[in-house]
């Protein structure tokens, strides 16, 4: 599936306010970017583990995205198969994030992560590149019917590069396990 997505940095009283409209629940994830050619992560969550490769480049309005999610019963199998192939951890990822359907495809995502702040992301999946087009129009109309206008994808990589260069910082206080209960 490709993945169409736009996003928009959003202030903390706007996240609570979304959060509350949706009555959306929350969910903890750490996410782990690999040091690979492609954006290959895996994420933990308290209820099952996720790997996902994207292609094309971070911040891209539409990416070819794969997501393979399994038990965590085999999280361990799993962590040790990832480091036995030399992937290491370039960047951890700690997010709250709340998701909410739209409709059938689309959802939106109301998210923290912790020394990155407070976004709203709303993405849909389609089959073909022919769909971009239409997916993308979409979406904006969902922003534009909240109020919101979807941020710059330089604002996200300017964003990002400070979080790569400053991540440990931002995040030495926080303990894996606790996070995720």
């Amino acid at each position: 599936m490709i993945e169409v997505e736009l996003r928009s940095f959003i202030t903390k009283e706007k996240y609570e306010e979304l959060i509350k409209k949706y009555n959306a629940k929350c969910e903890k994830q750490i996410t782990y970017y690999f040091n690979s050619k492609q954006d290959f992560r895996m994420m933990k969550t308290k209820e099952y583990t996720q790997l996902w490769l994207k292609t094309g480049k971070m911040h891209e309005t539409s990416r070819l995205e794969r997501v393979v999610r399994i038990d965590n019963n085999y999280r361990n199998d799993l962590e040790s198969m990832l480091e036995l192939l030399d992937y290491e951890v370039d960047i951890k990822w700690f997010r709250t994030r709340s998701k909410v359907k739209l409709d059938e495809n689309a959802e939106l995502c109301i998210d923290y992560t912790i020394g990155y702040g407070y976004i709203l992301e709303i993405e849909k999946q389609v089959a073909d590149e022919v769909d971009v087009a239409d997916a993308k129009s979409m979406l904006e109309k969902d922003f534009r019917d909240l109020g919101i206008l979807v941020s710059k994808k330089e604002e996200f990589d300017i964003k990002y590069e400070d979080y790569v260069k400053n991540w440990k910082d931002y995040v030495k206080d926080v303990n894996e396990e606790e996070f995720l209960k």
